[in-house]
C-alpha cells in the first residue's frame, strides 16, 4: 500500500527534554503562510579513494548523512511566539504598547521541540531543533512583512536520535 504525506495542519512546539521524546506541554504557532512550508534533507557526502591505474574509483565510504531542516513563515506577529524563536522580549498578553517587541541584544541559541502535524495524519517530530527567526517581506500594498522560522535537527542530550516521522 502506498503512503502519501502532505498539507501541514499544525506547528507545534515545546521544550527539549533530552531525549527523543516530545514535551507533553506544547504551544500551537500561528497558520503558516501558503506555499512557505519547506521540509527538505540534504544529500550526504562522501569520500572517493583512487589508485593510479584505475579510472573509477576503488572504495566510496560515506562521510556524512544529509541534513533535515524545515522552514515556514508566519504572517501573525504574535509577539511571544517571535521572542520565543527570535529572542528577546514580549509582553505575556501579547500585547500593542510601544515597545510589544524588543529584540535580544546579543546573540541567541534557542532549541526548542517541535512537531509539525500534517493532514495526512503523520507528524514530524524534532525532538532538539537548533532554531533561527527573522523578519522577511515587504511593506506595501501587494506585499506582508511576515516572519520566518528555519529549524535543524540535531542529537538529543542522551544521544538517542534528532527527529522522526510517527504515523497514526
Amino acid at each position: 500500500m502506498s503512503r502519501y504525506i502532505y498539507s501541514v495542519k499544525s506547528v507545534k512546539y515545546g521544550t527539549i527534554t533530552g531525549t527523543n521524546t516530545i514535551p507533553a506541554s506544547l504551544t500551537q504557532l500561528p497558520d503558516t503562510v501558503k506555499g512557505s512550508v519547506n521540509i527538505d534533507e540534504t544529500e550526504g557526502s562522501s569520500t572517493k579513494f583512487y589508485v593510479d591505474q584505475k579510472k573509477d574509483p576503488i572504495k566510496n565510504v560515506k562521510t556524512e548523512e544529509g541534513e533535515l531542516t524545515a522552514t515556514m513563515q508566519f504572517y501573525d506577529f504574535t509577539y511571544t511566539a517571535l521572542a520565543a524563536f527570535k529572542g528577546g522580549t514580549a509582553p505575556t498578553g501579547g500585547g500593542t504598547g510601544s515597545f510589544a517587541f524588543v529584540p535580544a541584544t546579543g546573540y541567541t541559541d534557542v532549541n526548542k521541540a517541535l512537531v509539525i502535524e500534517l493532514d495526512s495524519g503523520e507528524k514530524l517530530n524534532i525532538f532538539n531543533g537548533n532554531c533561527f527567526a527573522r523578519i522577511t517581506g515587504g511593506g506595501g500594498r501587494d506585499k506582508m512583512l511576515s516572519w520566518e522560522l528555519k529549524v535543524v535537527p540535531q542529537m538529543t542530550a542522551d544521544l538517542a536520535g534528532s527527529w522522526d516521522i510517527e504515523t497514526p
